[in-house]
């Protein structure tokens, strides 16, 4: 690398400054590199990541890890990378709030670099994450990042970094930078004609090291030989951003001149490949047996002859590869693979006549390498799935790529990697549909409801609507009923999570109808499950109960003892939510056994968790707390936090009595503590309010506003309206012990607009209750 002397000592300046930091005496650092593309960003952060005689290197990182994020990896593929190279363990089941926790964990244990490369291309227009997990992972690190160091190579700077002040603006290299550039590529000329070139290209290396491959391949390594007319470059078609992309799709089209049919036909079929290469797929995009001979001849002048038979069995690309490497038009990973720069490869894409037989040679490589389902572990085991997915999608195969992502979709959204369903659907769908046979009408409704369920599971439930729809119309003209009964039941999860109960339930009660009808027990069950929860989320506990009781038969019947547990556990929560302890109780330790026989240690902590809170209900408090300490020990024991977290604040329920509210304070903060570690923003506000109410019954009034305060902005921001409702409230309660009465007063009218925009009429009457008594002691 020629070094960038004025850049590195601007960027080790602020890595050696201990004031760069987010989180004050924390140290952590969040810098960033911002430039157009192919000005040298990331090697400017290749110096400080892997380049031994960096000053860097004296702030002694115990782990690195350099995220490149150009092909928009998942968010969840992302965090896993990086938790496994920092020394942790991914969680079994996916979560993206615990993948966040567990990555921002380890980035304050010890003292990381990570770099995140090429980030302009996960944002939209408004420079945001397209993808809201990104966008949290980094509104958290900002919040609470500790002792490690983000740096950020982008073309445009993030919305959200926009506050922040060390960003350096990399520009083109100065003048005797390129020279030295030049000189290093062995590129001949006069210092007036070296200095002319670099001012010409504004010293941007990209083009510095395309002109240098096309002069060392076809000028004999002279620069005068090298025709560059400003006029010839303005002529260049296409859209550009400014002149720089003009400049290099100029360039690019000079080596792409020069190149022979066979090269030409070569870096084109290269082109197709999404992922970094290896030999071997490099190998499947040579079409003809006798191709190679006669680009390995037309290269290189091979003495050699080359037999048929080797090419079959022996074919060896690695000198073709190398050329275009040396042209700079693939570069070489450090895994020994290799891959365009993102410049090159849209140009070359955008210039190929036909893609066809690439594409087809590339879904040959990918089906050769697939591994077996039973060793998936991690979204990489089934890239090659998706890759040809990809590639028959752009072949226009769509029932064929349907089918094949039809065979990882199960471990795609077992381990939750939703983004990932939801772009590969998002490519077949819409494609597939403008080609629809009549023969594939069945399984296009099938992935119309998986991008549905996939929609669902992330969150974006008026998309899933949308997508479950879709596919219920299709299903319900085809007569597929078994599909009509699995859209139906998307649709009644969709609007069970949107609070819409009574269409909830009258999705559910649809599907199930049909789900009998066609002798469907697991449809059955499954329809079963969604309606009582539906009811129990409306507060119609006994409702909920009677369908909880009939899919607990059910699978009683089938054997499935883990969701014969979960039955279980539901009616315990249900007769809870009654007030019935003792039913509740019953059913709750009948669950626990069954997860402790079955060994599902997660699900046992639970059910322990859930009998401390019957018993503290029924004013049992020592059972209560035996319960309660079991459940956290295990939580402890298995490192979940967040539910650790949770049995802490609920001890503190237990201990909040006149004589032990210190105790329940002290276990309150403790919560608080971890939910704010971890990023919990809903239990952080949880602890807050706890904090607060107890404050209140202190008669510590001002504290206890303090505290509801800041769990009422949290509620806002997370838009959870029952508790921001509920906040407002306790507000009021807590100014009107004040006299301070009119504040009482808005609060409580806050309260009630909130609850009258949820529909909960009995909590609007007690606002209008309490608002009336304010009145009232104003005309005593």
């Amino acid at each position: 690398m020629v070094k960038r002397k004025e850049e590195i000592e601007v960027i080790e300046a602020w890595l050696n400054n201990p004031q760069v930091s987010t989180v004050g005496i924390n140290q952590a650092k969040t810098l960033g590199i911002k430039g157009l593309g192919g000005v040298g960003k990331s090697t400017l952060a290749a110096y400080f990541y892997d380049d031994p005689e960096s000053e860097f290197k004296s702030l002694n990182f115990e782990k690195k890890f350099w995220a490149d994020v150009s092909a928009k990896p998942d968010f969840t593929v992302f965090a896993e990378k990086i938790i496994l190279a920092l020394g942790g363990k991914p969680p079994q089941r996916i979560d993206i709030t615990e993948l966040i926790n567990n990555l921002l964990l380890l980035l304050s244990q010890r003292r990381c670099l990570l770099v995140v490369d090429n980030l302009e291309t996960l944002l939209d227009r408004e420079r945001k994450c397209q993808d809201e997990s990104y966008q949290e992972f980094f509104r958290r690190w900002l919040q609470q990042g500790t002792n490690s160091t983000l740096l950020i190579t982008t073309q445009e700077k993030p919305k959200l970094f926009q506050g922040l002040d060390y960003w350096h603006t990399l520009g083109g290299m100065k003048i005797e930078e390129g020279i030295a550039l030049l000189n290093k590529l062995a590129i001949q000329g006069t210092e007036a004609e070296l200095k002319d070139f670099v001012e010409k290209v504004n010293g941007h290396p990209l083009t510095i090291k395309l002109v240098a491959g096309y002069l060392r391949e076809y000028c004999d390594c002279q620069l005068n030989q090298f025709d560059f007319d400003d006029k010839k470059v303005e002529k260049v078609d296409g859209l550009h951003r400014d002149n720089q992309d003009a400049c290099l799709d100029w360039i690019i089209k000079q080596h792409l001149k020069r190149l022979s049919r066979e090269q030409k036909q070569f870096i084109t079929n290269l082109s197709v490949y999404r992922l970094p290469f290896n030999l071997k797929a490099a190998r499947k995009q040579i079409p003809e047996p006798n191709l190679l001979n006669k680009l390995l001849n037309k290269l290189f002048s091979l003495r050699k002859k080359v037999e048929t038979q080797e090419i079959n069995n022996q074919i060896d690309v690695r000198e073709p590869l190398q050329e275009l490497c040396n042209r700079s038009l693939l570069t070489k990973t450090k895994d020994n693979k290799y891959q365009f720069e993102s410049l090159v490869q849209k140009y070359v894409l955008q210039q190929a006549n036909t893609l066809t037989n690439a594409h087809q040679q590339a879904i040959e490589y990918y089906k050769a390498n697939l591994k077996e389902p039973k060793s998936w572990q991690v979204l990489e085991d089934v890239s090659e799935y998706l890759e040809i997915v990809d590639h028959q999608c752009e072949l226009g195969q769509y029932a064929s790529a349907n089918k094949f992502l039809n065979s990882c979709y199960g471990f795609l959204n077992l381990r939750g990697y939703y983004g990932v369903s939801v772009e590969i659907y998002e490519k077949l769908v819409p494609g597939w549909r403008l080609k629809l046979q009549p023969e594939d009408k069945s399984d296009y409704a099938v992935s119309l409801n998986n991008l549905g369920s996939a929609y669902n599971s992330w969150g974006k439930y008026p998309r899933a609507i949308e997508f479950y729809q879709q596919s219920l119309k299709i299903a319900q003209k085809i007569g597929n009923r078994y599909q009509v009964a699995n859209s139906l039941i998307g649709l009644g999860s969709a609007c069970t999570s949107q609070g819409k109960y009574p269409r909830a339930i009258e999705f559910y009660q649809q599907s199930l109808k049909i789900a009998q009808k066609i002798g469907n027990r697991y449809q059955v069950a499954v329809s079963l499950i969604g309606l009582g929860n539906a009811y129990n989320s409306w507060g119609k506990y006994q409702r909920a109960i009677e369908i909880y009781q009939q899919s607990l038969e059910i699978a009683q019947k089938i054997g499935n003892r883990y969701e014969e547990a979960n039955s279980l556990n539901n009616l315990g929560n249900a007769y809870y939510s009654q007030g019935k302890y003792p039913r509740a109780k019953n059913y709750l330790q009948q669950s626990l056994k069954i997860f402790q026989e079955i060994g599902a240690r997660h699900e046992e902590a639970n059910s322990l968790n859930n009998l401390g809170n019957a018993y503290y209900s029924q004013g049992k408090y020592p059972r209560a707390k035996n319960y309660l300490q079991q459940s956290l020990k295990i939580f402890q024991e298995i490192g979940a936090r967040h539910e650790e977290a949770n049995s802490l604040c609920n001890l503190g329920n237990v201990y909040r009595s006149p004589e032990e509210y210190p105790r329940a304070i002290d276990y309150y903060q403790k919560s608080l503590k971890i939910f704010q570690e971890i990023g919990a923003r809903h239990g952080e506000a949880k602890s807050l309010c706890n904090l607060g109410n107890t404050y209140y019954s202190q008669e510590e009034y001002p504290r206890a506003i303090d505290y509801l305060e800041q769990s009422l902005e949290i509620f806002q921001e997370i838009g959870t309206l029952d508790l921001e409702a509920k906040s407002w409230f306790n507000l009021g309660d807590t100014r009107k012990n004040l006299q301070q009465k009119s504040e009482a007063k808005t609060a409580y009218e806050n309260s009630r607009e909130l609850y009258q925009e949820m529909g909960l009429d009995k909590k609007v009457e007690k606002c209008d209750q309490a608002i009336q008594d304010l009145v009232n002691n104003d005309l005593d």
